[in-house]
């Protein structure tokens, strides 16, 4: 079962664990957020990446193909990055209230980390991985190319929405 169609279930369900962990983490956010605008937005994002989520481990054929690739075997699936997302991940659940201030430490890390390491970025080569995989192997991936293409547009817009974020949180604390 370790052949190469194992290996993009692998892959495919570990990047929905990784959504899930980054959704966790929003949605988190936005319930310790008390500026009702960016609640929402929050939300919002965390929304979209439940959706990949599910989208990801329903692709992954999970769990008949996967089995045993569990949640701390997807850091050899996935590197590093999975490491990072689910570190910063724990730290944002363990935050129990938050201030203006912190909320816009914790939109900097996250508008850092999904600058140059990102979920946006990591989204995008794993959709580009998974279908250079997929014609490697020859498995049929083209009814769901489209919706790869979404969740890419999904993520640019996360990133967008950060600075949005940003910007509501900046010009609330200039108000008197």
């Amino acid at each position: 079962m370790a052949g190469s169609g194992y290996e993009i279930a692998r892959f495919l369900y570990c990047s929905g664990l990784f959504e899930e962990e980054v959704a966790k983490a929003y949605s988190h956010m936005a319930e310790i957020t008390v500026d009702m605008d960016v609640k929402c937005l929050l939300n919002y994002i965390a929304d979209d990446s439940y959706k990949h989520a599910k989208m990801f481990k329903a692709l992954s054929g999970y769990p008949v193909n996967v089995g045993k690739c569990g949640f701390e075997n997807c850091e050899k699936v996935l590197g590093r990055l999975w490491r990072n997302i689910t570190e910063y991940s724990s730290r944002i659940l363990q935050e129990s209230e938050i201030n203006k201030h912190g909320l816009l430490k914790l939109i900097d890390g996250l508008e850092k980390f999904e600058g140059f390491v990102a979920e946006e970025y990591m989204t995008v080569l794993n959709v580009k991985t998974i279908e250079h995989m997929a014609r490697e192997t020859g498995l049929n991936i083209e009814p769901y190319e489209m919706i790869f293409e979404w969740i890419i547009e999904d993520e640019k817009r996360h990133e967008q929405i950060l600075k949005v974020i940003k910007n509501l949180i900046v010009r609330s604390n200039n108000q008197p």
